[in-house]
């Protein structure tokens, strides 16, 4: 049997040196290679990021054209200019008291636009006790919860410390909790902050079994908890053209009205009674506070609901959403707007 030589045993070492290096540079190339495709990855969501950010600015900036543009609308322009106008038709839908939702195609994005009137809820930091007893009444609050809830409420944002006969103040209460707090003492910043005041449940706040502890014959349910019937924003009154039908509960919380008249207020404000039914002449909104009362006054047992409504809103709601791909960024705002002044009350971006 031949026997190998020095000179074939050199060969088959450097054959299995060159194949061992062959697969390091290998590796190393599909390394280089994978890296340069995540790298290009990152890069490329990175930009589609920015760009959906961009478009979601944008999206604000036709808010704000919109919200601008309704103050000085009537629905009695020229037909020249309703039809050549692409903008009009909206800013007369939230002149009357409308919600808009827009989807506008923007280079390689889209822009998706939600504007909604804030005043179809009541301001929480302007509420009086009565205000407070026909909401829990308007949800079905048992009326022995209504003293330790309104007095609570009160003892949370006034500035003192002396609790009142039901309520609950820093030393006597909220200090002794685990973990403890102090009361705010001064207004609500969101609707959620009522599940810091003694008594507040979730059930309240959001609807649900107040008393689940109860045998299921004993149990009381709330449908439609006072988080869906109160906002941070506005000046307190309800705008009487932007309530809707699945809100009907906010108007029950008003002096004066059942909830026969509440479906009242709605359906003589949607009701077409002349030629223009079903076009942009349409307008059955209430024009003033006395034109409401004048046309439904009768269905009323309170006069002093005058003070508690109007017809215009000077504070929306805007959402904002950039999209690109699967990329998105969105922009939520509530701003206030009358025609002098334009004012940011609240401003998030989320990814």
């Amino acid at each position: 049997m031949p026997r190998a030589t020095p000179r074939t045993a050199g060969r088959g070492s450097a054959l299995i040196l060159v194949l061992w290096v062959l697969g390091i540079l290998s590796m190393l190339v599909v390394s280089f290679a994978f890296d340069a495709h995540l790298e290009g990855k990152v890069i490329s969501f990175a930009r589609k990021r920015r760009k959906a950010e961009a478009l979601a600015f944008s999206g604000m900036q036709v808010a704000r054209m919109l919200l601008d543009k309704q103050l000085s609308v009537s629905g009695n322009e020229s037909e020249e200019t309703k039809a050549e106008d692409r903008w009009y038709s909206h800013a007369l839908t939230l002149r009357r008291g409308g919600s808009i939702t827009l989807v506008e195609p923007l280079g390689e994005g889209t822009i998706r636009l939600d504007i909604e009137p804030e005043q179809v809820w009541r301001n929480i930091n302007k509420l009086n006790e009565e205000d407070w007893e026909r909401i829990f009444q308007a949800i079905g609050l048992p009326e022995d919860d209504w003293p330790e809830l309104i007095d609570s409420y009160f003892d949370w944002i006034d500035p003192d410390s002396n609790p009142r006969q039901d309520g609950a103040e820093s030393s006597d209460y909220y200090e002794t909790l685990e973990p403890p707090y102090q009361a705010r003492n001064a207004p609500f910043d969101t609707v959620r902050e009522l599940l810091l005041v003694k008594g507040f449940r979730e059930a309240v706040l959001s609807g649900g079994v107040l008393n689940p502890e109860e045998p299921k014959e004993r149990q009381i349910a709330i449908t439609n908890g006072v988080q869906n019937l109160l906002t941070v924003f506005g000046d307190g009154k309800v705008n009487v053209n932007a309530v809707r039908q699945d809100n009907l509960t906010v108007l029950m919380t008003l002096p004066g009205v059942t909830e026969l008249g509440a479906r009242a207020i709605i359906e003589e404000r949607e009701t077409p009674t002349y030629a223009g039914a079903g076009t942009m002449d349409d307008d059955t909104s209430y024009r003033s506070v006395q034109d409401f009362m004048t046309r439904v006054g009768d269905e009323l047992d309170d006069p002093a609901i005058r003070n508690f409504v109007t017809t215009r809103s000077e504070v929306f709601r805007i959402t904002s959403v950039g999209m690109i791909d699967r990329v998105t960024r969105r922009i939520w705002a509530v701003v206030y707007t009358n025609g002098r002044i334009w004012r940011v009350l609240r401003w998030r971006e989320e990814p």
